[in-house]
Formats: C-alpha cells, structure tokens, sequence
C-alpha cells in the first residue's frame, strides 16, 4: 500500500503507525512525517486501487499532525470506488479522531482537506468513550459555490 500512494517507510510519522479503521468499510490510516511529504504525493492511481480492492478497502486517508494539538491535513485516496481524490472525508476524519482518542487519549481533532484539488475544506471531529466502544461525531463548515441552477449560493454548516 505504501509503495502504492508513492510513501516510503522514511516519510512516516516516527510517534504514529498506519491501521486500519472502518465506520463500516475499512480504510487505510497512515500518518506523515511532514506536510510538504504530504502535499507532494502523487499515488500509483491504478495500483492502489487494485490494492485496496484485493484488501477490501475503501481507500486511505493519509495525514499529518501539525504541531498544535488537535491539527491535522490530511488527503483521501479512494480510486478503487472511483474517487481518485477525495476534497473532504468525514468519515474518514471521524475515524482518525476514534484513533487519536484510543491512542493517544485525544478527544478532537480539526483536518484541512482539498488544498491540492483547489477545494478547500475544514472537517471537525470529536471522539469519545462509550459503552460500546469509541464514538466520534463529525461536523464541519461548506461554502456552496454556486446552486443548480448556477446561481450563488451561501454557506452551509
């Protein structure tokens, strides 16, 4: 997978593992050493999906932490469901929150997304103990760029 998105085991973030995490289908969590590693990813499109297809994936959010707590950019990378690059994931934020607060006991985490698709998006997430497990609630802020009818829109949260 790794050999995939075009990451070398050197540009892994040292205080952080990949794992797997799923709200229902799997996806592939790496953690980054640095942002401009991450900013200048360019994938394998065609292989990584066909790896995530033989493991059952949806795709992977590769991310960086930055270096106040509760920062995060990240990219998603789904090209198996015909996705190539995903400009915002909640769900995939959602699951780095539950990973973040399971191992690290942090309980929100904001992600910047869509900076290298020319969309920006900001994606919030908070994780939490529950009697079933860890549970993590999603929210975010869109601005809507232009209705259906290619009138301008508004914003929308």
């Amino acid at each position: 997978m790794l050999a995939a998105l075009g990451v070398s085991p050197h540009d892994l973030a040292t205080d952080d593992v990949p794992c797997v995490a799923s709200p229902g289908t799997p996806r592939l969590l790496v953690p980054v050493r640095s942002l401009p590693n991450l900013l200048a990813m360019r994938p394998d499109l065609r292989r990584l999906a066909a790896e995530c297809r033989r493991l059952g994936y949806l795709g992977c959010f590769v991310y960086h932490l930055g270096p106040i707590g509760g920062a995060a950019t990240a990219r998603m990378f789904a090209p198996a469901i015909g996705v190539d690059e995903d400009v915002v994931n909640a769900n995939s934020t959602g699951c780095l929150a539950a990973h973040l607060f399971a191992s690290r006991g942090q309980s929100r985490i904001d992600v910047e997304q869509g900076h290298t698709a020319g969309r920006p998006s900001s994606v919030f997430a908070t994780a939490s103990a529950t009697p079933e497990g860890i549970s993590a609630r999603v929210g975010g802020m869109a601005t809507i760029r232009s209705g259906p009818d290619g009138t301008a829109g508004g914003e929308a949260s």
